[in-house]
């Protein structure tokens, strides 16, 4: 399933997104906490799927400056197996992880990285600008300007598949809205706003030159999420997010230190399920 998203329509969708979660933490009569949660820690764990903006990727190096517009992407989701359970294996497919501290009963903040796999559709077709010299690519060879092409293999494979990794410091505001009597069964909705660095591990093959290049900080990115979280005994939790972020990547390696290099900014919506657990650290403060 390739699954694709303009950077327009994503920009809408998590508005709406946005404005619903501001409508239902702003009611004054939502239930609060029976049990505090200042100065406590949480962890997670959990698996995501992503869609992708279209994106402009710019290629250069000693034989070679291009431009490909529009390229569309999708995720590598690993099929639900055995994998997802193998300790040698669970973090093969698209996972989240993240460790939050709550500085008061509502606020926390948190740090995590999402690794999400990014892969160029192959045989699209696309507009490619710049040239190309016969050093490069007697096939490819050429001076362009906003010129039909097919993404064949022999121009481009170009993947971020361990990963595109976004590692986020997260300021989030955890709302309550239902609990059953001492906190057996808790309903909570969650919104956080965060960003920092985009690593990425790249395997990329321009005109058939390139590699599985190392792990790269390759940008930046800032995001922001909402969704439910179910907790069970104020301890332990499942929670299902969506989160919309802008990620710049100006610096994407094709062959390591070589001094070739790609660049290019793109639009992204994940979505993710996980599963955590509340560890009370200290005595903290009452609840008001």
């Amino acid at each position: 399933m390739k699954l694709k998203i303009h950077s327009s329509k994503f920009c809408f969708t998590f508005l709406v997104l946005l404005v619903f979660s501001g409508s239902a933490i702003a009611k004054d009569n939502l239930p609060k906490f029976s049990k505090n949660k200042k100065g406590s820690l949480y962890f997670y764990f959990g698996y995501n799927r992503a869609l992708f903006s279209k994106s402009d990727i710019h290629f250069s190096g000693p034989n070679y400056d291009f431009t490909l517009y529009d390229l569309e992407a999708s995720d590598r989701p690993v099929a639900f197996g055995a994998s997802y359970a193998n300790p040698r294996t669970f973090s093969v497919p698209q996972y989240n992880y993240r460790l939050g501290y709550f500085f008061t009963n509502r606020f926390s903040l948190s740090f995590g990285m999402d690794h999400m796999k990014y892969v160029v559709n192959k045989d699209q077709m696309t507009t490619i600008s710049g040239v190309i010299t016969p050093e490069a690519s007697t096939t490819y060879a050429g001076t362009y300007l906003n010129q039909p092409i097919q993404m064949k293999e022999d121009l481009l494979q170009f993947e971020h598949t361990n990963g595109f990794n976004f590692l986020s410091l997260d300021a989030e505001y955890l709302q309550p809205i239902y609990a059953t009597k001492n906190q057996v069964f808790s309903v909570l909705w969650n919104v956080g706003l965060g960003g920092v660095f985009m690593i990425t591990k790249t395997d990329v093959r321009v005109m058939g030159d390139g590699l599985d290049n190392r792990f790269h900080l390759s940008g930046y990115s800032l995001a922001g999420k909402t969704g439910p979280r179910f907790e069970f005994y104020n301890r332990f939790f499942i929670s299902g997010e969506i989160k919309g972020g802008y990620a710049s990547l100006p610096s994407v390696l094709i062959k390591n230190s070589a001094p070739e290099r790609a660049d290019h900014n793109l639009s992204f919506l994940e979505y993710y399920m996980v599963a955590g657990v509340n560890f009370r650290i200290g005595n903290g403060a009452k609840s008001k």
